[in-house]
């Protein structure tokens, strides 16, 4: 990962107006995670005490590993990245190579969970998907970039969005 660099994304922007790139982030990427919990519909069969145990953990795993993610990479990274490019691997990006998409994952996991919402959990499994072609896009501009040394750090940290753990 760059710090926080988005150059993959920017040809999309130039390209579409600015307002329209924000409505789409903003219905695509934050609204659903954050409505559609609360929305009636079918609930999980889930005892509550259960639910909210299981919520609570998931989301205090995406906020620590949203934490560690944005320490690595400065509370603002995008003009940071104007500064100094680097590529960062170590700390949580040593063990997960988009950390910061897969808390967002988690948060949707977790609220779906937590308010025990089946269409919101069904999302969040969709939601997962919706990263993938920016992780393309993003993973692309980074081998152009760094090339072997981004190609070397793919290898040891094989998986998108799942830990490594050994």
């Amino acid at each position: 990962m760059v710090l926080g660099s988005n150059k993959a994304l920017s040809g999309a922007e130039n390209r579409l107006p600015k307002p329209a790139v924000m409505i789409f982030m903003l219905a695509t990427f934050i609204a659903p995670p954050v409505i559609l919990p609360f929305t009636k519909g079918p609930k999980m069969g889930i005892p509550l005490p259960v639910a909210i145990t299981f919520g609570i953990i998931i989301l205090a795993a995406n906020f620590i590993i949203k934490f560690l993610g944005q320490k690595k990479l400065g509370a603002m990274p995008a003009p940071a990245s104007k500064k100094n490019g680097s590529l960062v691997t170590e700390g949580i990006y040593g063990k997960i190579r988009h950390p910061l998409y897969m808390s967002n994952g988690l948060l949707a996991i977790g609220m779906a969970i937590l308010l025990s919402s089946l269409y919101a959990l069904l999302f969040s499994i969709i939601y997962f998907f919706l990263f993938l072609p920016i992780i393309y896009l993003e993973e692309k501009n980074l081998v152009k970039e760094y090339g072997k040394k981004y190609l070397d750090y793919k290898r040891k940290v094989p998986w998108m969005m799942i830990p490594k753990l050994f």
